[in-house]
């Protein structure tokens, strides 16, 4: 048999085998019942970082009921992380302000407690925020870049036109090619802006949840 034939197969093997190595993702539970999918998360302080097709995402891990490993590969692209996903009406309770004083003696101990959760929980939204506000200016680059691209391919199509030496079928040629940059920039560029649009959605509800938990805190203060 002839030697590079079976080089051919062993490197075939080796990839096989390299695939399959790391055929898996994880999938994450919330208490609320929701669940996604990622193929890589860690861990950071009281949170979970993982990637989804928003960006960089942060969960605190109270949210978190369970991470699990699936064998097999991540058939699509991770999904978009909505709000939606992360709110419940059970996660989120709108607390009641706790007497100041009462004849046990617990009331203003309570009111800390209360106090001290909701300053948690507006530390998380910062931290959340931060990460959001991040992924912005990395979307906002990305499209420049998409942007650029196409004006360059759109550029060298005018160059064509005004080059003398190709023959006509080497100007079509080099022509379509430039169109299916153009093409290529077109999708990046619809696909950034849908990022950038449910990165927003995500910042007003953590600035609306933020606005919220405040007016808690202060009730609590006064």
């Amino acid at each position: 048999m002839n030697k590079n034939y079976l080089w051919i197969i062993g490197s075939i093997t080796l990839l096989l085998i390299a695939i399959n190595a790391q055929a898996f993702y994880f999938t994450i539970q919330l208490h609320n019942g929701n669940e996604m999918s990622t193929a890589q998360y860690w861990e950071d302080g009281d949170k979970i970082n993982f990637y989804a097709r928003s960006g960089t995402v942060a969960i605190p891990k109270a949210m978190i009921k369970n991470i699990t490993k699936v064998d097999g590969s991540l058939e699509s692209e991770p999904v978009y992380l909505s709000a939606d996903l992360l709110t419940d009406e059970t996660e989120e309770p709108d607390y009641e302000t706790p007497p100041m004083e009462d004849k046990t003696g617990f009331g203003a101990e309570q009111t800390e407690e209360f106090k001290a959760d909701l300053r948690d929980r507006l530390n998380i939204i910062g931290s959340n925020l931060e990460n959001l506000e991040r992924n912005k200016e990395m979307f906002m680059r990305q499209r420049e870049g998409y942007e650029q691209d196409r004006e360059t391919a759109r550029e060298r199509i005018s160059a064509l036109d005004k080059e003398t030496l190709l023959s006509p079928d080497e100007r079509a040629e080099r022509t379509q090619l430039e169109n299916a940059r153009i093409q290529d920039a077109d999708t990046k560029i619809a696909r950034v802006d849908d990022q950038i649009r449910n990165n927003a959605r995500l910042i007003d509800a953590q600035n609306n949840m933020k606005t919220r938990l405040e007016k808690e805190l202060a009730g609590l203060t006064q």
